[in-house]
Formats: C-alpha cells, structure tokens, sequence
C-alpha cells in the first residue's frame, strides 16, 4: 500500500459505515461516502491513500488532483499566520503547505483564489505540499501548439524578481513580463491575463498585462489625480527622470505624459516648467 497515490485494493469486509480494505498485509478504511458506488467483499477497488484530518491513513475513491508523482496548479483554500497555505486538492482535507516551506517574502503572499504549482509529499505517512521549482516544471508539463502574438492568455505568477514577472499557463507555456510591462503590486500564484508580445521559443513567450493605451490613460490619469488632491502640487514633470516618475507612479515616461496630457485637457490641473499642481475651482 503506497500512502499518497492510488492504489488497487480488495474489500476484506464491510460495516455499517465503511469498507475496509487490504492489500494482504495491511488494511485501511473506506468510509461509504467516500465510495464511488457499492461493493461486495472480494470486490477490487482503486482508491488514493492519504492522511485525514485526524492524521489516520485513509482511503477515498475520489481522484486527487495531485499525488506524489504528478504535481499540480492548486487553488489556494486559505492563508492562516503561523501555519501557512492551504491548498485544495480534491481531497476531504485541504493540503497544508507549511510556513516554513515557503521561500517567498511576505509581501507577495498568495490570496484566497490563486493557483501555486506543487506536488505532494509524505514523510513518515505525514502529507505536505511542496513548491514545485521552476527549472522542474517541464518534467511535468509539456504544452503543445503556440501562443499567437498578440493573443491574451490566463497565467499564473510562480517567480518575481528585478526584472520582472515569471508566470506559467496551466498547459505550461512560461512568459516573462518586463518590469516596465507589469506596473503594480502583485503576488506568487495571482493569476494574470496576458497579452503575447513576443516568442522567445516553442515554450517561452514574452507579455504585457498593461492595458491598451486607450483603456490604460484614464487609470493612469486617475492615480496622478488622486495623488494631487492629497498633496495640491509635485515637482515631477514631462521633464523629469524616467526611473523618478517609475518609483513614484510605477509609470512609463510615455505613460505618465499621455497621462498629464489627459489631465490638462480636462482642464484639472496647471503645468509650469518646474511644477504640476492641482487647478483651483473658480
């Protein structure tokens, strides 16, 4: 018997409640609900053993999502302090992935609805999800076909640094978001809708998650607006250094003027050579 995969087992005898099965040298409970159907004694079942929640080795005819042989996207269930993340596998019990397990900072924590990609461990009978690395994702994954440029696809972020984003679709085509192409805050296992910018190769694309330059203006203009009505006036300008207007705005320069631009259309602000301030009502 082989705790953490699916494995094919006779039923030895039956209760009110449950099965009990065996490999002819242990047993194990299935419990009805956790049946796909009937049975008989003798009869063969193909079931997956884990660890329930009271730390018992258990049996359900349910198809995990993951085993310790084949790793998954799972949806994050919950985020408790202390603990760490739980992961919905399928399973009558969530898998716990440990705090102390999790090599990413605090700030880029996944929230309840996002996807990490892990594989399930057993240590002594004892079930873990571990963080699959990067470099290992395509001994597992093997995606097919290409991304068309320009093309928007649902991905999953698994690895930020300096330069930018790494994200992985669910048929795992990698794309890489440049810095400057991912303004704003994110986190590990946020989902992200992606425009394919560039194929680096069969598996490895390039992307935006900025908006159109259309959709994207009234956004940035909104958050330079909302900036001065706090603060009436600043001294960044269409003059100013592009790395200055990033780490105020998290803005492209090109961004930031079109953005100015719309605000002084709309009649919201005044502009000097040296200053960009809020325009008083009359």
């Amino acid at each position: 018997m082989i705790v953490g995969e699916i494995n094919k087992l006779k039923v030895k005898r039956i209760s009110d409640i449950a099965y009990i099965l065996e490999d002819g040298d242990n047993e194990v409970f299935l419990h009805k609900k956790e049946a796909l159907k009937d049975y008989e004694v003798g009869d063969e079942v193909e079931c997956f053993i884990y660890e329930d929640s009271r730390k018992r080795i258990a049996a359900s005819c349910r198809t995990p999502l993951i085993t310790t042989t084949t790793p998954a996207f799972l949806r994050v269930a919950d985020v408790l302090n202390g603990m760490g993340i739980f992961l919905d596998d399928g399973m009558p019990k969530d898998l716990l992935l440990a705090e102390n397990d999790i090599p990413f900072k605090k700030e880029y924590m996944p929230q309840v609805g996002d996807y990490l990609y892990v594989f399930l461990k057993t240590t002594n009978d004892n079930f873990r999800a571990k963080l699959l690395p990067k470099e290992a994702f395509y001994d597992y994954m093997h995606p097919s076909g290409i991304l068309p440029l320009h093309m928007k696809v649902k991905a999953y972020i698994v690895m930020m640094n300096d330069k930018g984003i790494i994200a992985f679709t669910k048929d795992g085509f990698e794309i890489f978001i440049p810095k400057f192409l991912a303004r704003g805050e994110h986190r590990i296992g946020e989902e992200l809708s992606i425009e394919i910018l560039k194929s680096v190769d069969e598996r490895h694309y390039q992307g935006s998650i900025i908006e159109k330059k259309e959709l994207q203006m009234p956004i940035d203009s909104k958050k330079i607006y909302d900036y001065l009505k706090i603060n009436k006036s600043m001294t960044l300008t269409d003059k100013s250094d592009p790395i200055d207007i990033y780490q105020k705005f998290q803005l492209s320069k090109a961004a930031f003027k079109r953005a100015i631009g719309h605000l002084y259309k709309e009649k919201l602000i005044e502009v000097t050579d040296d200053e960009i301030k809020l325009k008083v009502e009359q």
